[in-house]
């Protein structure tokens, strides 16, 4: 179920009391990884492994970690595995093609070496060492036997990634794993009879991701927009039945900073978020009201993953 945000009361708390907002924000956001904690910690003799989930710009990372942390405070040690280290040796294969959009199909589980980390898990839920290999996004090449990992007893692992729970990797893990699916569970009303799905907002999160992380233009993450959704579809979807917690990592003030500082450069590329079917993200840039933020973000918050 959507928790449902009204647009006027958004822009009332952003105007109003920004510290208070963006504090209860956090709060509420925290609360849920504590919960998540608590519960995961409770069936670690039989789940060492732990299974996190979510689409593009779910906040999976800071997620991951904050999970760490907070299963940490429980005298629980934990460890991570990033998928991005099984992506493929680029020159090792075909890419697979999204026809549909035009695009290469990033999001296939084709890109990456599933069945090596679905062996690594089934070895360290048996208490083998494995070889944690890494991947170079700049040459795009993976190297093999990198890093030792072993779990010890009262230990976790967790991996985070959009494969996680694709049955490759869950398949013969039921009974040693759990699964946790995290993404914005959230829609705003915009009180003329419309409203932002969770899709809008979290393009605005990787729009500003990409740009300040990846080099790339917003144009150029419009035009991937429809090929990232095809991929949600396709390779999340279907597995999501698998999770058995979620966290909804939207945190309400978050589209009054992201929105406003789209506005001018989606208002250059209408006919590109027409095409992507993204006309109102640009609504949105204009209707949320901008906040005064930068004293108030915690260090730790799952915005900076978008915004630096």
């Amino acid at each position: 179920m959507l928790k449902t945000y009204d647009l006027a009361t958004l822009n009332a708390r952003a105007k109003n009391d920004p510290k208070g907002f963006i504090e209860e924000s956090e709060a509420a956001y925290l609360k849920q990884i504590d919960d998540t904690a608590e519960l995961l910690g409770e069936r670690l003799a039989d789940r060492p492994i732990l299974l996190l989930n979510g689409p593009s710009s779910a906040g999976k990372t800071t997620t991951a970690d904050r999970l760490c942390r907070a299963i940490e405070r429980r005298g629980i040690r934990s460890q991570r595995i990033s998928m991005d280290d099984y992506y493929l040796s680029r020159d090792s294969y075909s890419m697979p093609y999204d026809e549909e959009n035009d695009v290469v199909d990033l999001e296939s589980p084709l890109c990456m070496d599933l069945q090596l980390l679905s062996d690594h898990l089934h070895r360290l839920a048996k208490g083998e060492e494995i070889l944690v290999p890494a991947f170079d996004f700049v040459t795009g090449r993976q190297t093999l036997n990198v890093t030792p990992m072993r779990l010890s007893k009262d230990e976790i692992v967790i991996i985070e990634g959009i494969h996680s729970l694709n049955d490759v990797i869950t398949g013969g893990l039921e009974e040693q794993s759990s699964c946790v699916y995290l993404s914005i569970e959230a829609q705003v009303q915009d009180g003329q009879g419309g409203r932002f799905t969770p899709e809008v907002l979290r393009f605005a999160r990787r729009a500003l991701r990409d740009a300040h992380f990846r080099s790339a233009s917003v144009v150029e993450t419009i035009r991937q927009w429809l090929s990232i959704r095809r991929g949600e579809r396709l390779y999340i979807a279907p597995y999501r039945h698998h999770a058995e917690f979620t966290i909804d990592t939207y945190l309400p003030y978050e589209s009054n900073i992201l929105y406003p500082a789209l506005r001018e450069t989606l208002t250059e590329h209408l006919d590109a978020l027409e095409k992507a079917d993204l006309r109102e993200a640009y609504r949105a840039a204009t209707l949320f009201e901008p906040i005064d933020y930068l004293p108030y973000i915690p260090e730790a918050s799952v915005l900076h993953e978008f915004i630096g």
